[in-house]
C-alpha cells in the first residue's frame, strides 16, 4: 500500500492548502487511487483547496479527464475546491479537441498561479513586505501633512 499512496500523494503546504503532484501515466486503477486519496487527504488535513497538479502527467485523454473531474466533484461534496493545474499547451488543446467540459472546474497553466488562487480563496495573500513598508511610511508621512 506505501508504494500505492506514493502514486498519488497529497502533501499539506500551508494551513487548509494541499497539493497532489500526479507523475505518469493515469489509468482506472491508479484514478481509484487518487479520488481515494484527494476524500481521505481532504479530510485528514482540512484542507479546503486541493491542487492537482498534472505537469508530470505526459498525455490527458477523455478517462484520465473524466476521472479528475469526478475526483474533482467529489471533493467538491465534502466541501473543499479542487484547482488543476500544470495545465501545459498541448494538454490544454486536447481538452479542447475532446470536447472535455472542466467549466466547473477552476484551472491554472501553473503551480505558482493556483497557488496564488489557493491563498485567494483561503482569505490569504502573498504581501512583499519592502513595498508594504514602503507604502505604509509614505501614508503616514502623507497624513502628518
Amino acid at each position: 500500500m506505501a508504494l500505492q499512496e506514493l502514486s498519488a500523494p497529497l502533501i499539506p503546504v500551508m494551513d487548509n492548502i494541499t497539493v497532489m503532484p500526479l507523475i505518469g501515466t493515469i489509468d482506472t486503477e491508479r484514478a481509484k487511487l487518487i479520488m481515494e486519496n484527494l476524500l481521505e487527504g481532504a479530510m485528514k488535513h482540512n484542507s479546503q483547496v486541493i491542487l492537482i497538479d498534472i505537469t508530470g502527467v505526459p498525455i490527458v485523454d477523455t478517462m484520465v479527464a473524466h476521472h479528475i473531474i469526478q475526483a474533482a466533484e467529489a471533493v467538491r461534496l465534502i466541501g473543499a475546491t479542487c484547482i488543476l493545474v500544470g495545465i501545459r499547451p498541448e494538454i490544454a488543446q486536447t481538452i479542447v479537441n475532446l470536447g472535455i467540459d472542466l467549466s466547473n472546474f477552476p484551472t491554472k497553466s501553473s503551480l505558482r498561479k493556483g497557488f496564488k488562487t489557493a491563498l485567494s480563496l483561503t482569505n490569504r495573500e502573498i504581501v512583499d513586505l519592502n513595498t508594504s513598508r514602503e507604502e505604509d511610511i509614505t501614508k503616514i508621512l502623507d497624513s502628518l501633512k
